[in-house]
Formats: structure tokens, sequence, C-alpha cells
């Protein structure tokens, strides 16, 4: 009654209106312009055409508070924005809608993205933000991965022992699928079976370390490639990688065995005339 006193041309509609079928129709048809109810519209009911959202009822349920301003946010000819009437700050408690809602990208990305448009003077092109915010969260990830690696390798650096470990033995073939590497799916994120432990620790590579059977089985896997294309193992390049050499897993199997031979016959030194950290094999 205030709002068609005030110029509006408002109807009110509830579940035991009889009429509710037609009232719905003649609003969806532009004969009003305000629809007032209580809770009966508040999802399963879609007009497109709705562009403004009036809340009055107070909630502590994100989802619900999403489900009735929801009713606004369909796309229509002639639309260019929904207008939000929150007079009760809902959307503080709630964190409605962020210029990251738009975005399908991981919270690290969404996170970026938000303190990125709220430091903006002025409009903000959106996706070009995203992709902002997705490459600094990648260039912190990445650091933030390597620093952890870095750390690790210091650590197994200095180990005695003939094992080699699985991260050290990525970055010495520079398989940084392998270096970088994350389980995706259940079946990789259990433990490496026996078997595959056993495989790998007769193949050189510390059993202990390797984290799940993802990793497990992407070793294996590059472990028998390496073996039939002739390269270099795991215990020849750890053993010449403490000698200085640099780039041991490129070598052939060949090559990083006459090298062996070689530190073998000068006492378990560096052969003289040769430098470890400019050596290319033959």
């Amino acid at each position: 009654a205030i709002l068609n006193r005030c110029g509006f041309k408002a109807v009110e509609v509830n579940g035991n209106s009889p009429d509710r079928e037609q009232i719905l129709a003649d609003f969806e048809s532009g004969y009003y312009n305000v629809l007032c109810n209580s809770m009966l519209l508040t999802e399963g009911w879609d007009c497109p055409s709705v562009d403004c959202v009036v809340v009055l009822r107070p909630t502590k349920s994100r989802g619900l508070y999403q489900q009735m301003v929801g009713r606004g946010c369909r796309l229509y000819p002639g639309k260019d924005d929904l207008l939000l009437l929150d007079f009760l700050w809902l959307t503080e408690e709630h964190d409605l809608c962020r210029p990251s809602s738009l975005s399908d990208k991981e919270d690290r990305i969404r996170k970026k993205l938000d303190e990125k448009v709220k430091d903006a003077d002025g409009e903000v092109d959106i996706f070009g933000a995203e992709d902002e915010a997705e490459k600094e969260a990648m260039d912190e990830e990445a650091a933030e991965r390597e620093s952890t690696l870095a750390r690790r390798l210091a650590m197994v650096q200095g180990r005695k022992g003939k094992s080699v470990d699985p991260i050290q033995f990525a970055f010495s073939i520079a398989a940084e699928d392998l270096a970088y590497y994350e389980p995706e799916f259940a079946w990789q994120k259990g433990p490496a079976t026996d078997k595959q432990l056993k495989f790998l620790e007769a193949r050189g590579i510390e059993p202990g370390l390797v984290e799940n059977m993802g990793m497990a089985s992407l070793l294996i896997d590059r472990l028998i490639k390496r073996q039939d294309e002739g390269l270099s193992t795991p215990k020849q390049i750890r053993l010449l990688e403490r000698y200085g050499f640099r780039h041991v897993g490129t070598w052939s199997f060949e090559a990083a065995s006459n090298m062996i031979t070689r530190v073998n016959k000068a006492g378990w030194g560096v052969p003289r005339g040769v430098d470890p950290r400019t050596y290319v094999p033959a």
C-alpha cells in the first residue's frame, strides 16, 4: 500500500493467494513493477527481467541470501545491472558478491583479484585483472615451491649414502613434471606399494622420500624410459654430481660409466685436466 501511494504499481503474493499464477504472469508482463513476498519466491522462481531486489528478511544463511539475491541475477535484453537494496547490511555479514565472484579460479587467485580491484583507481578490466592476479599467484607459488625444494636439496646434498632423493633426481634430469609433482586423483595420493618402493630402491632412489603412489608411478615410468634410451642412472648421477660434474642427467649410461672409471683410477678424485663445471662428454 505504501509503495502504491508513492507511485509504484505494487502487488503482494503469498502461499494462500488464489490468483498467484495470474499475479506472477502480470508482473512478468510488466503490469506490476514491484512484487512483494515472504519466502515464497526465494528459489525456483525465474523471472529474468527482475533488475532490483529489496531484501528485508534477516538470515544467517549465506546460501539463502544468495538465493534471494539470485532472483535478479539473470540476463535479460535491455537489462544492464541489478540494483540490490540491502537495508539489513547482510552483504557485509555474508560477503555476498565481489569481483572475484565472476571468477572460477582458485581461492588464492580470487583473493588477489579482490585486492587489485580494491586498490584500483577508476574502472577496472575484471578479466585483465584476473589474468594478472593468476600470474602473481603462480609466481608466488613457484617461488615458495622452489625455496622449499632448495632447502630440501641443501639437506640431502651433504647426506652420505648411495640412494638419491627423488626431487634431487628430478632436477638432475630436468624433469619439471616430476620436481613439481602434485597428485590429482585419489589413487595417486595413497602410499606407494611395497613393489614400487623395492623397484625404486634397487635403482638408487631413496624409498623413504617417495611421498605417494603417484610420484612412485611417475618415477618408475621415467626410470624405465631412461634405461630404454641408454641414459645415466640415479646412482651414476649422484656419484658424479658429488665431484662437481653438471648436467649428468643428460649423459648416456656409457659416458657416465667411463667417467666413473676415470675417477676411480684417479684415486676417487677428479681426473687431471678435467674441469667438472664445464666438462661435456664427447
